[in-house]
C-alpha cells in the first residue's frame, strides 16, 4: 500500500507510540509472485472454514485475526500460542537443522572435515529465519526471539552463560536501540515477560528432572503472567486454566501441522479445532490494580537476587488468584 500522510503536527514521541493523522492518495500494489502471497493462498486453500483459515494464517504468517477469533483464543487462554514467538522459531530451527545436518555431513566428511558444522549450519539457518522474519514484517515477539538467539549463540561460542538475565536484558536493550517503536508494543513486553519468568524458574529449579521442568514450567509461566496480562485484558474464563495443558500439547501440534500443510493435508484436524474454538462458557472481568502490578513486577526483579523475594512473590500471586478466582 502506498499512502501519503500529513505529519505536520506529529511529534517524534507521537511517531514512536503511534498516531492518527489525515491521509490521501491511497494506492494498492500487489506482487503476483510474492512469496508471502503464494504461501497465503497455499495455506488458505487447505481450509474450508474462515475461522480456521484465519487461525493458521496467523500461526504461520502472523496475519491479523478478526475480533471474533481474537475473543475465542482469549477465552481459551491460547493467545500466546497463536502469536509467533520463540517456541515457533525454535521448532523451525530444529527442523532446518535436522534436514541440513544430514546433507552437510556428507560433504563435510569428504571435502571439509575441518569446518565447524554447528557454526556453519547456525549461520545458514539464521539467514533463512531472518528472511522469514523480514517476510512477516518483523513481528515483535519473533524479532525478540531472533535477536536473543543470535546473542545467545554469540555468548555460547565464547563460553559465556546463555540462560541468564544478562542475555535477556542485553537483547531487550539491543532491540529497543534498533526499533524504539517497540517500547510501546504490548506484545513485545508480553514476550519479554514470558521469557523473564522462564529464566526465573530455571534460575531456582533447573536441577529438577527435565520432564518435571517441562510440566511445571508451563503452569509457572501461565500463572505468573496472569497479573500482567489482566492489567491490559480483563476478560477471564475458567477454560483459561487449561492453557498450560494446551501449551504442552502445542509442542506436538505445531510441528504436526507444519508437516500436514507441507503435504497439502492441513485440514485433517479442522473438525477438532473448530469444536475447541466453539466451546461456550461464562466470561468474567477483572483488572489488575496498578499498585499491585508495580509491587508484583518489583518483587519479580528482586527475586533474581534472593530466594526470599521469590517467596514473597509467590504469596502475592496466591493472594491475587484467591481474590479474583
Amino acid at each position: 500500500v502506498r499512502i501519503t500522510l500529513i505529519t505536520k503536527k506529529v511529534s517524534f514521541f507521537d511517531f514512536l507510540k503511534g498516531f492518527y493523522t489525515p491521509s490521501f492518495d491511497i494506492r494498492l500494489y500487489q506482487k503476483e509472485n510474492d512469496i508471502k502471497n503464494t504461501l497465503h493462498n497455499f495455506i488458505s486453500s487447505q481450509h474450508q472454514k474462515e475461522q480456521i483459515r484465519e487461525l493458521f494464517l496467523a500461526l504461520f504468517l502472523a496475519e491479523p485475526i478478526s475480533k471474533t477469533l481474537r475473543n475465542r483464543v482469549q477465552f481459551l487462554g491460547i493467545s500466546h500460542l497463536i502469536a509467533i514467538s520463540g517456541f515457533h522459531l525454535g521448532v523451525l530451527f530444529f527442523i532446518f537443522y535436522q534436514v541440513f545436518s544430514k546433507i552437510y555431513k556428507i560433504f563435510q566428511n569428504r571435502f571439509f572435515p575441518y569446518r565447524n558444522r554447528n557454526l556453519d549450519l547456525t549461520l545458514l539457518i539464521s539467514i533463512i529465519l531472518f528472511y522469514y522474519m523480514y517476510m512477516l514484517d518483523f513481528v515483535p515477539s519473533l524479532l525478540r526471539s531472533f535477536v536473543m538467539m543470535c546473542v545467545g549463540f554469540f555468548f555460547y561460542a565464547r563460553g559465556i552463560k546463555v540462560l541468564s538475565f544478562t542475555t535477556l536484558f542485553t537483547t531487550v536493550l539491543m532491540i529497543l536501540a534498533l526499533f524504539p517503536k517497540l517500547l510501546f508494543s504490548i506484545g513485545f513486553w508480553f514476550s519479554v515477560s514470558g521469557v523473564f519468568y522462564i529464566f526465573l524458574f530455571l534460575h531456582y529449579f533447573k536441577t529438577l528432572n527435565a520432564k518435571v521442568i517441562f510440566i511445571l514450567l508451563n503452569f509457572w509461566v501461565f500463572f505468573m503472567m496472569m497479573p500482567i496480562v489482566h492489567l491490559f485484558f480483563p476478560a477471564f474464563s475458567f477454560y483459561q486454566l487449561l492453557s498450560p495443558a494446551l501449551s504442552m500439547l502445542f509442542v506436538i501440534f505445531y510441528p504436526l501441522e507444519l508437516f500436514l500443510h507441507t503435504i497439502k493435508t492441513g485440514g485433517v484436524l479442522d473438525p477438532f479445532i473448530e469444536r475447541l474454538l466453539n466451546i461456550k462458557g461464562e466470561i468474567l472481568y477483572f483488572q489488575t490494580g496498578i499498585l499491585y502490578f508495580i509491587s508484583f513486577v518489583l518483587f519479580s526483579f528482586l527475586s533474581i537476587f534472593h530466594r526470599v523475594f521469590l517467596i514473597i512473590l509467590s504469596f502475592l500471586l496466591i493472594f491475587y488468584l484467591a481474590f479474583h478466582i
